[in-house]
């Protein structure tokens, strides 16, 4: 019997929608940074932004198979590459303005609630592991009323590993002092999720959502997989395990 249901959040527990490659969404920070002092084109910021993003992750390789980018490191770098220097708090704080500017929509999937609480009354464990940026995924968890139903939680960008790296699994299951035989993780993607559980040996359970990749398929089977997207057929099936 699982005691410690462990879940993804983008496409698993939440359907989110953004446009970060859209130039209207560079415009609108080139106004934003305007007022710090750091004058971009919309081009020029777009290009520096991934650019920094990729070097974070070439750097990163050093110490993970799967490495993780920090974005509030990204804007810092960015502001560094006009010779001004700022704290982290700013840094942040343009973080999460380009994630406003990007985001068209952020909800919470039907049945998420009514799942969590029916997991809970049976006396689980509840956490969250996630491929995330925590300056943008932990005041989304507040807003959407998720934040405080879990028991711990655990984000990427804090630890500069991504799933599907077994690292970040490991990090959930000392930091928590999980029994994986007790532990079952939840997630919607093929590769992150179902071959990053199964790189932990820990039990996965698939969720396929509309987030999904079709074209996808893992190289091993998860131990269940729920086809439809249903999220509340999780507490129909594993409360009986």
């Amino acid at each position: 019997m699982y005691k410690n249901f462990v879940f993804d959040v983008y496409g698993t527990l939440v359907d989110i929608h953004t446009n970060e490659h859209e130039e209207k969404t560079w415009e609108k920070m080139v106004q934003t940074l305007e007022f710090y002092g750091a004058k971009y084109t919309a081009t020029e910021l777009k290009e520096a932004y991934f650019s920094s993003c990729e070097l974070q992750m070439i750097q990163g390789k050093a110490n993970f198979k799967h490495p993780e980018v920090d974005v509030v490191e990204v804007f810092r770098h960015i502001f560094e590459n006009k010779r001004i220097k700022v704290s982290k708090t700013l840094a942040t704080h343009i973080a999460q303005e380009f994630r406003a500017f990007s985001t068209e929509y952020l909800r919470v999937y039907n049945g998420v609630m009514e799942t969590l609480a029916k997991l809970r009354k049976a006396g689980k464990k509840l956490y969250i592991l996630s491929n995330a940026q925590s300056c943008y995924t932990k005041p989304e968890l507040i807003k959407l009323g998720l934040y405080k139903k879990f028991d711990g939680v655990i984000m990427s960008s804090d630890y500069k590993c991504a799933k599907p790296d077994a690292a970040l699994f490991e990090i959930l299951i000392k930091k928590y002092k999980l029994n994986k035989k007790e532990t079952i993780f939840i997630g919607n993607d093929g590769i992150n999720d179902v071959m990053g559980a199964r790189n932990a040996r820990i039990d996965c359970l698939w969720l396929k959502t509309n987030h999904t990749d079709p074209d996808v398929t893992p190289r091993f089977a998860p131990k269940y997989v729920i086809t439809n997207g249903d999220f509340t057929e999780i507490a129909n099936l594993l409360l009986k395990k």
